[in-house]
């Protein structure tokens, strides 16, 4: 690499959103809302540790020295936000039945060799992250009346995908091309004739789980609902379509301070006053939090 590379990245297993990247000889820059950034330095092979931080609004006189100066230069003077995908060398637990994309576990670039596996593990939030309420389960008296650490609604969504995966868990890396089609890889107790096969776009789920391989309608609100948790962080993806990206507004609507931070990474609005009310909103619920904590 001899110049500076600008890209984005999915955060996966489990699904953390987006990060933008400034990847540069021995340097690199990671962050989630292009504001403030996570300056690495690469110590050896690809291995890489934290040096310090970057913001346009804060100090960062501490990394700014002759060595990195040309980094520094190359942050500030970054492309238009958000940076355009790489991670187009994707992996997928496969539906049980028909084999097809069920639900997204990782994501790379696409030069990077994948790794063989011996098992898979889809989760759909972190170990001890309970936030996530499922609308569709406060209708069912065993989860409305245990609190959550007792019935995670995390869990039981990551149950119903184990379950459409069937008893042994299939898995594929395909690598997406410009215009959605994959071409698969290898994976995870595959057939042979399974590697090289090509799906078309529509094969593969346009958010992180598949919304259409359920035979139960409780199943596909239950993956809805865990989309509409995600709305601030899948609006930053850049290839969804009008239909989604204004559902998915909808759905932030409980999400204003999220998504006001993600404001610099989002490819597009479609509710254009929805969304600047939700800003609106996000700054003054700030301005009142910094009033507190000035008062406290």
């Amino acid at each position: 690499m001899s110049g500076p590379c600008y890209y984005s990245v999915r955060r996966l297993s489990p699904y953390q959103g987006t990060v933008q990247v400034l990847d540069s000889p021995g340097f690199r820059a990671i962050s989630a809302d292009g504001l403030s950034w996570e300056i690495q330095i690469n110590n050896r092979g690809s291995r890489f540790s934290t040096y310090g931080t970057w913001s346009r609004r804060g100090r960062r006189q501490q990394i700014e020295t002759e060595h990195t100066a040309p980094f520094i230069d190359a942050l500030k003077n970054h492309p238009a936000l958000p940076f355009p995908p790489a991670d187009r060398l994707e992996l997928w637990l496969l539906d049980g039945e028909d084999l097809l994309p069920l639900a997204l576990v990782s994501s790379t670039l696409p030069g990077i060799t994948p790794p063989k596996m011996q098992e898979v593990n889809w989760r759909p939030a972190l170990a001890d992250d309970h936030s996530f309420i499922a609308p569709s389960l406060l209708g069912h008296a065993r989860y409305r009346q245990a609190p959550p650490a007792i019935f995670p609604h995390a869990e039981v969504l990551r149950r119903c995908v184990c379950m459409a995966a069937g008893p042994v868990f299939k898995a594929q890396w395909f690598l997406r091309n410009d215009n959605g089609d994959g071409h698969g890889k290898t994976g995870c107790r595959l057939d042979p004739s399974d590697i090289g096969r090509h799906l078309g776009r529509d094969a593969f789920p346009e958010l992180i789980i598949s919304e259409s391989l359920w035979p139960a309608q409780r199943e596909r609100e239950l993956v809805r609902d865990y989309h509409h948790w995600q709305a601030a962080n899948l609006l930053t993806h850049p290839d969804l379509s009008r239909e989604t990206r204004s559902r998915l507004e909808q759905a932030a609507r409980d999400q204003a301070e999220s998504l006001y931070r993600l404001r610099h990474v989002l490819p597009d609005i479609v509710n254009e006053e929805l969304v600047k009310t939700l800003f609106v909103e996000a700054v003054i619920r700030q301005s009142a939090d910094q009033g507190l904590g000035a008062a406290g």
